[in-house]
């Protein structure tokens, strides 16, 4: 036992002396080889698991990008398309909605195609080639999907009948989308590989980069037939594959390219080797029974670390213990304990870094989803909330003409209802935040000296933790967002600010661009929604209904006597009996629900979505009453303002948008022909 301990003390050096002493014989020879052999496998299966991984995510992403167009297109040929198949397509009714598919999908191309080969319709920018072959094939079928190469860029293509046309000439709708350059910049943060897809002998979609940061789209310089090798990228060896993208599922011959590093483990197996055929080589001059002992002392911990790399290559991250042993294999072992450890940190730490970009991805999405501002805050604090594991937040804006902070929504908790003074810049926490620009973790709570309560309906007692950031848009500050309270009680840490500051920057650009948005679709005098908006939005609370079985209203009015407001008192009293009759609009429909609308001029239109034609009358006769409840102040005296109201439902009146509008305004000229200041409820059909 003191031999023994007197060995396990000593330098590896001294330890490879005595063997040349006392004779090591052809065991440990043959130790060596098997630890080699072991290590050889597992780099090998290390390099084909990552590369069985890479392969798999990217062609599940790629038939994800198929899938989804081709869904797509045969939802809009079933349900989109169909409502204008009476009609027949052209250009009036159809463009409006392709434009609309065009932003909504993300796609550069969209046609509709009668006869298989016939352009009807088109918008967005085609490919510059080869259209007219791909239209005939695309079309070939009720459902088709394909990936082309046209102009060395990849193009997604999915062609969907128009089944519920009766023709004699069938119609398709298809669509075009090009394959997005980093495409696979995700998958390689993910998997550390480099792909690339060819065609030709041309890379026409690759994340490899060069050392200025310049994707290598191009020539492949090399032998492009090769299956496997060996390939430069910046500087660093890589193993390569090339096989089928997506074999039997698309026309053309595109191969994917995937690129990994050489493997660690080759590199230590190819040190070890060196260093176990010199020892091989002396080792067949030693003796049995030293080398019986130093077999056991060397290469027991090292089959013990390749078992542990095994499990590392499938994912197990088993921690060797710490080793009390003073030479190299237990610096090795305790290197590769302390390896195994970093890569399990790397790991969450990149699983963090998914879940941040994919709360990213969901807020700068937002803003296709929602046309509400104050909903659009709410989602963003949300997934602040939920991002941080935090109990609740609020999000405060910044009031341009007054230099105030004002809370707009809150979410979580108990209290439901944050209600408080507006907060003047430098003042408190938020204050202070918004004038200089930078976040500030507060986990004193209600008990930091910087903290303020500003009068509002919470306990400050209940805030432990605080953590608040500015929401930046170009140079200024909009506003900030402030989040209260870790679920489990702990504090905030420096990356929480690091994630909350980079949700906010994608929140203010969200923001900013939903206000674009509502500015685009609003008209600046009246604050109602413009009539392009008005014809979209009928057309879809139309088509939902028919597809829900619900019922729809819609009123148009207009005022009564309108051109002598202009004419006898100026555009100016003119403008303000709009604004007047507009207000009374906007303060009797439900919000959120009703959709108020300038139709044009001095006429107004109001969508009620789920409601009946008897509630829409009483709706329009409570706004009539209160429109001639208004007066505007004039000099020859107050002025009354009238409005002459028209009503129709689906499914009762009118089965599309424009005979909807047709039996409304029919509707209101009755009105005016009754005597004005009146509503009407068209008739049924058949009555009188």
């Amino acid at each position: 036992m003191h031999f023994i301990d007197f060995i396990r003390g000593r330098k590896l050096k001294f330890k490879i002396l005595l063997l040349f002493v006392l004779i090591l014989v052809l065991p440990l020879a043959v130790l060596m080889g098997i630890t080699l052999d072991r290590i050889s496998r597992k780099a090998a299966e290390d390099f084909k698991s990552k590369l069985g991984y890479a392969a798999s995510l990217f062609r599940e992403s790629l038939e994800d990008q198929l899938d989804s167009l081709k869904i797509r297109a045969k939802t809009v040929a079933d349900f989109d398309f169909y409502t204008l198949a009476g009609v027949g397509f052209n250009a009036e009714t159809t463009v409006p909605l392709m434009q609309y598919e065009l932003v909504r999908s993300g796609l550069d191309y969209i046609a509709i195609i009668k006869n298989r080969a016939e352009v009807v319709v088109e918008q967005g920018t085609p490919p510059t080639e080869s259209l007219l072959k791909i239209i005939p094939a695309m079309c070939h079928s009720p459902l088709n999907v394909n990936l082309y190469v046209i102009g060395d860029e990849p193009w997604i293509f999915a062609a969907a009948m128009i089944t519920k046309f009766k023709s004699e000439q069938p119609q398709h709708v298809i669509f075009a989308q090009r394959l997005p350059r980093d495409f696979a910049d995700k998958l390689k943060s993910l998997t550390g590989a480099e792909f690339s897809l060819n065609y030709a002998g041309n890379r026409i979609l690759t994340s490899q980069m060069d050392i200025y940061s310049k994707r290598n789209i191009g020539r492949i310089l090399d032998n492009p037939d090769l299956k496997s090798g060996q390939m430069q990228i910046t500087s660093r060896s890589h193993s390569f594959v090339r096989e089928e993208a997506l074999k039997g599922q698309i026309s053309e011959t595109i191969r994917l390219e995937i690129a990994l590093p050489d493997s660690e483990y080759n590199t230590l197996g190819q040190t070890i080797q060196r260093d176990f055929i010199v020892l091989g080589l002396f080792g067949l001059a030693l003796a049995l029974a030293t080398g019986t002992v130093l077999s056991w002392h060397i290469a027991g911990p090292i089959n013990s670390l390749a078992e542990s790399t095994s499990l590392v290559t499938r994912g197990a991250m088993s921690v060797l213990p710490i080793t009390v042993r003073k030479d190299e294999i237990g610096d090795l072992s305790n290197n590769f304990r302390e390896m195994v450890i970093s890569i399990s940190n790397e790991k969450e730490m990149k699983e963090q870094r998914v879940r941040e970009l994919n709360t990213l991805f969901e807020i700068s999405n937002a803003v296709n989803l929602f046309t509400d501002s104050e909903e659009l805050l709410k989602f963003v604090l949300t997934q602040g909330i939920d991002a941080l594991e935090a109990e609740r937040g609020s999000i405060m804006l910044l009031d341009d003409s007054t230099d105030e902070l004002i809370v707009k929504v809150a979410s979580g908790g108990r209290y439901r209802v944050f209600a408080g003074n507006p907060v003047k810049l430098g003042n408190g926490i938020c204050g202070q935040v918004a004038k200089s620009g930078s976040g500030i973790i507060c986990n004193d709570g209600f008990k930091d000296p910087r903290f303020r309560n500003f009068g509002s309906l919470m306990p400050v007692e209940d805030i432990q933790s605080l953590i608040c950031s500015p929401l930046k848009f170009k140079d200024g500050i909009i506003g900030v967002i402030n989040i209260v309270n870790k679920r489990n009680g702990s504090e905030f840490k420096d990356s929480d600010l690091s994630l909350l500051n980079l949700i906010a920057s994608q929140a203010a650009v969200t923001i900013e661009n939903n206000k674009l948005y509502e500015l685009s679709i609003t008209d600046g005098m009246t604050r109602l929604f413009v009539h392009r908006y008005f014809q979209a939005r009928l057309a879809e609370e139309v088509l939902r209904a028919r597809r829900y079985g619900l019922t729809m209203s819609l009123i148009m009015m207009d005022i009564d006597n309108f051109k002598k407001f202009n004419d006898t008192y100026g555009h100016q009293v003119g403008d303000q009996v709009i604004q007047k009759v507009a207000q009374s609009i906007r303060e009797t429909v439900r919000t959120g629900i009703d959709v108020p609308c300038r139709y044009g001029g001095e006429e107004m239109a109001v969508i009620f979505p789920e409601t009946r034609a008897e509630e829409a009358f009483q709706t329009a006769e409570r706004l009539r009453e209160r429109i001639a409840a208004i007066t505007v102040q004039h000099s020859s005296g107050d002025l009354r303002i009238t409005v002459s109201i028209g009503v129709s439902s689906y499914p009762v009146h009118a089965h599309d948008r424009e005979s909807l509008i047709k039996v409304a305004d029919k509707a209101l000229y009755a009105s005016k022909g009754a005597g004005k200041n009146r509503s009407t409820l068209a008739p049924e059909p058949g009555q009188v």
